[in-house]
């Protein structure tokens, strides 16, 4: 059973911000400090690493660590562009807080 939820639109969206940089299409869902509150989900360019969780979606590696899985559940990845608001929205099946999925992010390069 898939631990990502991949939306089309954000597998385009991310794999054309990859490839722009010249990156390869590998991410990793990560826990993001937002600097005031509390934690979020966050996307990074980094490559899998040995004891990661892995699956390849559509010719991209999404990759996180098995703690933030065991902490977060699975994790759905959609795009969001409306109106002066862009970017990656991560939800998952035990958000970090209650603003979870709430505001859109980028990739951190």
């Amino acid at each position: 059973m898939p631990i990502f939820k991949l939306d089309p639109v954000a597998c385009k969206a991310i794999k054309t911000v990859l490839s722009e940089k010249g990156l390869p299409l590998s991410v990793r869902i990560e826990i993001r400090s937002t600097g005031c509150c509390d934690a979020s989900l966050g996307i990074a360019a980094e490559a899998a690493e040995a004891h990661d969780l892995i699956e390849d979606v559509d010719g991209l590696a999404i990759a996180m660590s098995p703690a933030t899985h065991q902490l977060v559940g699975d994790v759905s990845i959609s795009y969001l562009d409306d109106s002066g608001r862009k970017g990656f929205v991560l939800e998952s099946d035990r958000p970090l807080n209650e603003w979870a999925g709430f505001a859109p992010g980028s990739i951190r390069l």
